[in-house]
């Protein structure tokens, strides 16, 4: 388990302690994700949504959370829970609808691991009012700028000149996952639990386990494998392990590298080389980059696009065929414009 994980796991712990006991079986059983920040972040959802029962609705209110069963939990109304998504977006709490639309979804998953576990009769979430967001646009790098930002991760081009001068120190690994992030559309969690053993280098492969447990091997382009072979030699001279217990990405002490780091490496060199897109693109945009070029590339082929994102349903890999189909729109009224 990488730090990140025991850190979540540590913090789950300390929050279940004042959580009713089913709440534990529904965190640790339910979709079989091994990412604790998930599982952090369905706990909290959970705990938000008692503090409003046993704050709001009279019949609890001389209970703690941890003294809430199933017997009370399942005498929640479908009109309770709308109190409760009304009461989020009310003006004490002000919460977006996307965040809203979460915590609705959080719930659902819990009564229906709860119902199929046959410890209560229904899920009352699914009779309440449904929450639907804005379009908002897709935010990508095109292939254009996804090669100025390879640049500059390459080669150092436009960094300050502070930062330009120990660039040299990371180049090799941060060129290996930057090409791979673009290459593969890999979640950078699924990247950062990837181990030197998972790679095998000579026809362009790493073993990965998926969003939801799932074992997938994923390609990559040869230049990616280039880095790799350049950086994961490095890391065996200062690491002396085997390769199935060296990280693939690390801190220069070792540790195997955190999401945070990777956001805030994306941050520092969009920031040199594409100042305007600096504060858009995160580690997701660059899945999302991924996402578009593939599906032009694979003429279209949203099958296929589904099968490398991973995704379970076809409506979430929609999205990027219908940004593509208004850009290629867009592009039309352009030229029809210049005619």
């Amino acid at each position: 388990m990488g730090n990140d994980n025991k850190n979540y796991a540590a913090e789950i712990d300390k929050m279940l302690m004042d959580m009713p006991e089913f709440v534990t079986d529904f965190i640790y059983n339910f979709g079989h994700t091994e990412n604790y920040a998930t599982k952090y972040e369905y706990l909290r959802d959970i705990r938000d949504f008692f503090q409003f029962i046993v704050g709001f609705l009279p019949q609890y209110c001389d209970k703690e959370i941890r003294q809430l069963t199933l017997s009370d939990l399942g005498d929640i109304k479908p009109l309770d829970i709308n109190r409760y998504l009304t009461h989020l977006a009310g003006s004490g709490r002000k919460l977006k609808l996307s965040t809203i639309k979460r915590r609705r979804a959080t719930l659902s998953s819990m009564y229906g691991f709860l119902v199929s576990n046959g410890k209560l009769e229904k899920n009352p979430v699914l009779a309440t009012k449904t929450i639907k967001l804005p379009e908002k646009s897709l935010i990508y790098l095109t292939n254009k700028e996804q090669s100025i930002l390879l640049n500059t991760v390459r080669y150092g081009t436009n960094l300050p000149e502070k930062t330009a001068k120990v660039h040299n120190k990371y180049a090799d690994r941060d060129a290996a996952m930057f090409l791979l992030m673009l290459d593969t559309g890999l979640r950078v969690s699924e990247m950062l639990d990837t181990n030197i053993s998972d790679y095998n280098l000579d026809e362009g492969s790493v073993i990965v386990t998926r969003k939801g447990g799932d074992i997938d091997t994923v390609y990559y382009s040869d230049e990616c494998a280039m880095y790799l072979d350049s950086y994961f030699e490095n890391q065996r001279k200062i690491i002396y392990m085997d390769d199935r217990d060296i990280p693939a990405f690390t801190t220069t002490s070792g540790n195997r590298l955190g999401v945070r780091a990777v956001e805030m490496l994306v941050k520092k060199y969009v920031k040199a080389c594409l100042p305007d897109k600096a504060d858009i693109i995160s580690p997701h945009k660059l899945r999302s980059s991924f996402a578009m070029s593939f599906y032009e590339a694979s003429d279209n082929d949203i099958l296929l696009l589904q099968k490398k994102l991973n995704h379970k349903n076809i409506a979430t890999t929609n999205i990027y065929a219908k940004a593509s189909d208004k850009q290629m729109e867009e592009t039309r009224c352009i030229l029809q414009g210049k005619r």
